[in-house]
């Protein structure tokens, strides 16, 4: 494992808090806004000399794995449990301080490969996956951290029986096995909460915790290593201007002191319209793009209400979600970064188009109001559609689409019955469908613009 890039003390509220709920076995769930810096946290976080400081006599027997699920091909119980099985194997890496042997790797080994051998069959991937951990946690006193990263997609779209599964393994082995769960939205916005998410989710929801920017003294550092790296010469005024302007936004601080740098803007920080003239570099107006994009539609409109002072049409539990993240400030709940603030400003209220469907969300938006949310089901249904808006989808392709683990033939009838769900949601009149239409004998279309 590489040394830390880190000062000791970096993210030292965050990194405590971490470090404790480690400590008493229990799992939380993290949300960090996009560019927020996730990365240089867990690199601090698996690091022997932070796992020391804080862990004491616990470091060499707490095995902390990152999961980071955005380079999973799908999201089957089989590619959940082989990426965590592939970052298990890693730990050939550092043996001798966490009292391993290369036995036990190569064990773990055998039963990955077992786990993919056996393909569609669910309870010897379950077997198998069990049976690695196994290695690790039997007749020892091991604890097991999962760091899950990129874990919004695998919320939304894996099957119950993983949650349960993941509950049963923490239940299994009390308080050595811990999930901290990193997200860009809270759990519970992220979809309809089934038995199985829901008590998955009650692992978690003691403990949640927002990773906001960095606080000032991590900014620096950040500024500084930049700096280095790219043979600037950074003054303390210039410094301080670049956090007040950022407010402590990794991305946006790289951004905006390398962009600065290369349009030869570092000397006019200091002026009225910094803020203005840094979202004219490309860079920086699209680390704020990505920021932006990464939030839902109530969040974009709460920001655009704030901006503009229109506090009656602000909602007091999406400031209070957005002070979570750090994008409101708490005291006053103003926007954090003067950067964000002149970029929200130019935004146009895109929602409130006929039909809009909000990403990040899965909410659909229907004349500039959240229709009801969508099952699993109807959710694959109109995702297909929407990737293919315009085009008629056949009915073979949207049975594909909404039961892709059914074992026999779906019937038309069952289709059909789906789609009159989905139709209840996202029309104004089902009887009169405006946006999702039936091609006599082909399929389906969805059309979601005035025409």
């Amino acid at each position: 494992m590489t040394a830390t890039t880190q000062t000791p003390d970096f993210r030292q509220i965050e990194t405590e808090m971490l470090f404790n709920w480690m400590q008493a076995g229990e799992s939380a769930s993290i949300i960090g806004i996009s560019g927020v810096g996730k990365s240089n946290l867990f690199n601090h976080i698996r690091d022997p000399q932070t796992q020391a400081k804080f862990l004491g006599k616990l470091s060499g027997s707490t095995l902390i794995v990152r999961a980071n699920f955005h380079y999973i091909p799908n999201f089957s119980d089989r590619s959940i449990y082989s990426l965590i099985l592939e970052q298990l194997e890693l730990l050939e890496g550092d043996l001798d301080r966490l009292g391993l042997t290369t036995s036990d790797i190569e064990q773990i080994s055998r039963y990955h490969e077992l786990l993919l051998d056996a393909k569609d069959d669910i309870l010897k991937v379950q077997r198998y996956f069990k049976l690695a951990l196994r290695v690790l946690l039997a007749q020892s006193d091991r604890r097991l951290v999962f760091l899950f990263d990129q874990f919004d997609d695998v919320y939304q779209e894996a099957e119950p029986r993983l949650f349960a599964n993941l509950r049963g393994l923490r239940e299994a082995y009390k308080y050595r096995i811990s999930y901290l769960v990193f997200t860009r939205d809270l759990l519970p916005n992220l979809i309809e909460l089934d038995q199985a998410r829901e008590e998955f989710y009650e692992l978690l929801a003691s403990n949640i915790m927002g990773l906001k920017p960095y606080v000032q003294s991590d900014a620096m550092s950040v500024l500084n290593r930049i700096a280095g790296r790219n043979k600037l010469e950074l003054t303390d005024a210039l410094r301080s201007r670049l956090y007040e302007l950022a407010s402590g936004h990794a991305g946006l601080l790289r951004a905006a002191l390398l962009g600065a740098a290369q349009h030869q803007l570092l000397g006019q920080l200091h002026q009225a319209n910094a803020a203005k003239l840094l979202l004219q570099i490309p860079g920086v107006e699209m680390e704020c793009e990505k920021l932006w994009r990464s939030l839902s539609v109530h969040e974009q409109r709460t920001l655009m209400a704030r901006a503009q002072g229109m506090d009656t049409a602000v909602d007091p539990a999406i400031v209070t979600q957005l002070q979570i993240k750090g994008l409101l400030a708490e005291a006053k709940a103003a926007i954090f970064s003067p950067i964000f603030a002149h970029f929200i400003a130019t935004q146009d209220a895109h929602w409130e188009a006929p039909l809009f469907f909000d990403e990040p969300s899965r909410q659909i938006w229907v004349m500039g109001s959240p229709a009801p949310r969508l099952t699993q089901l109807e959710y694959r249904l109109f995702q297909q559609l929407y990737q293919q808006e315009g085009e008629v989808v056949e009915k073979d392709t949207l049975i594909s689409a909404g039961w892709p683990s059914a074992q026999g033939g779906v019937s038309d009838e069952a289709l059909i019955a789906a789609i009159a769900r989905l139709r209840k949601k996202i029309e104004p009149n089902p009887k009169e469908p405006r946006f999702l239409h039936n091609v006599h004998n082909q399929g389906y279309m969805l059309q979601t613009g005035d025409g």
